[in-house]
């Protein structure tokens, strides 16, 4: 849900639904001027924008109007799942918190998917070593686990998500200025005589040339490196027949 909001520019809509699910847990809503009034407070945008987000809830059948019992019901996360082919089972859990930073959060959902995917491939699962105190003959952990950053590059992102390289670059920024996930640029120091070769292969490849110039040195930038430690759950796997 979350890619496909972002890959189809429906992040105000999505901000509202998120809230809505957040403040009705029933899912019905009566939605009458003091509704909107709160939400427009917490959300900090005009009632005029906040009937518009409605709306539009409305138009991608995200929400709908019980004409029997006279309210709005939110439709389950599950039902638009299965009605949309949303098949990915990973889920972030929302909280009021990641509202109104709607955008930075959908950012480090997309680059946190694929961290996760880097270092299942690349970083071996290994388990704490659990050692024994015999003098009080209790146990206690001790961990080796330490940041693991994979490389994700915005291109990768574009490529995997259809989003533009813009606004690719965007949520990241944004995601990392609310320090939901992490970069560490990545760097290598040229010596004088790969300078030109640097260049050169870049040329040759069609690349930019990711080179710049600090305290005296050249280096070639690679790909950012990210780290994430954001935490998804499983949803239920859809039937199929």
């Amino acid at each position: 849900m979350c890619n496909w909001v972002l890959q189809n520019n429906q992040e105000n809509p999505f901000q509202l639904f998120v809230y809505l699910k957040l403040t009705y847990p029933s899912g019905k809503i009566q939605w009458n001027g003091l509704d909107k009034e709160y939400a427009s407070f917490f959300l900090c945008k005009t009632t005029k924008t906040i009937t518009n987000n409605f709306k539009k809830l409305i138009e991608l059948e995200w929400l709908y109007y019980d004409e029997q019992f006279k309210y709005y019901r939110l439709e389950a996360i599950d039902t638009l799942r299965d009605e949309r082919d949303w098949v990915k089972r990973r889920a972030y859990p929302f909280g009021y918190k990641d509202i109104n930073n709607i955008r930075a959060t959908l950012g480090a959902v997309l680059y946190t998917q694929l961290y996760k995917s880097y270092c299942g491939k690349h970083f071996k699962k290994h388990k704490s070593n659990v050692l024994k105190s015999e003098s009080a003959n209790k146990s206690f952990v001790v961990s080796y686990d330490v940041k693991k950053y994979a490389e994700i590059s915005v291109n990768g992102i574009v490529a995997i998500f259809k989003l533009s390289k813009c606004k690719a670059s965007r949520i990241k920024n944004l995601a990392v200025k609310h320090k939901l996930i992490e970069v560490k640029k990545n760097y290598e120091k040229l010596k004088p005589n790969e300078l030109d070769v640097a260049k050169k292969g870049a040329k040759y490849r069609d690349e930019n040339q990711n080179i710049i110039f600090k305290n005296g040195n050249y280096y070639l930038q690679h790909i950012d490196k990210i780290y994430s430690d954001l935490y998804f759950k499983k949803r239920k796997k859809l039937e199929t027949l």
